[in-house]
């Protein structure tokens, strides 16, 4: 399988906001202070798919929540965390820099409720493009829910060195839809 990488955006005149089917859901953004939270989801949901900032220790979490650019929020379910996804404040836009759901909460349509409300959190704070970042390797659900939401792939290009695999079945256990 070639290995991939896709810039997606989104704008308001794209988006397709989809209303929740999670009962119990809430988003909340963080407390700044609670970084050892903010560490451990990060690293649960990113386990298998990235390793930015797996060698991050406390001191260093917390110099970047504190950065005024820097808006972490947490997805509760039945106040259980979830999930997570971070936005990032730039000149050209808002960038979600990472986003997901911990295993145990994966593959229940969650995902496209997360995308609805981190997109909706960006255009609130003024962004009028949203865009992120994601590759073959990320979860099979992650680009077919992206576009379903309204964003759309700006640049794709080949990558060397996809993740090792964890065991987790990709869509027809081939290449992506439309790859």
């Amino acid at each position: 399988m070639r290995h991939r990488s896709f810039l997606l955006e989104c704008t308001p005149d794209t988006f397709q906001a989809r209303a929740s089917h999670t009962n119990g859901l809430t988003i909340v953004s963080v407390n700044r202070r609670d970084v050892a939270r903010c560490k451990r989801l990060w690293s649960d949901v990113g386990a298998g798919f990235w390793t930015e900032r797996s060698r991050w220790n406390q001191a260093r979490w917390l110099d970047h929540l504190r950065q005024p650019n820097v808006l972490f929020w947490i997805a509760l379910v039945s106040d259980e965390d979830a999930g997570c996804f971070e936005l990032s404040k730039l000149a050209r836009g808002v960038k979600i820099q990472g986003f997901g759901l911990v295993p145990t909460y994966r593959g229940r349509g969650l995902g496209r409720d997360l995308l609805t409300a981190a997109t909706e959190q960006a255009f609130a704070i003024g962004a009028r493009k949203v865009w992120l970042h994601t590759a073959t390797d990320d979860h099979p659900n992650a680009l077919p829910n992206y576009l379903s939401g309204g964003y759309r792939i700006v640049r794709e290009r080949e990558l060397g060195n996809p993740m090792p695999s964890r065991g987790i079945p990709r869509i027809g256990g081939g290449p992506w839809p439309g790859r």
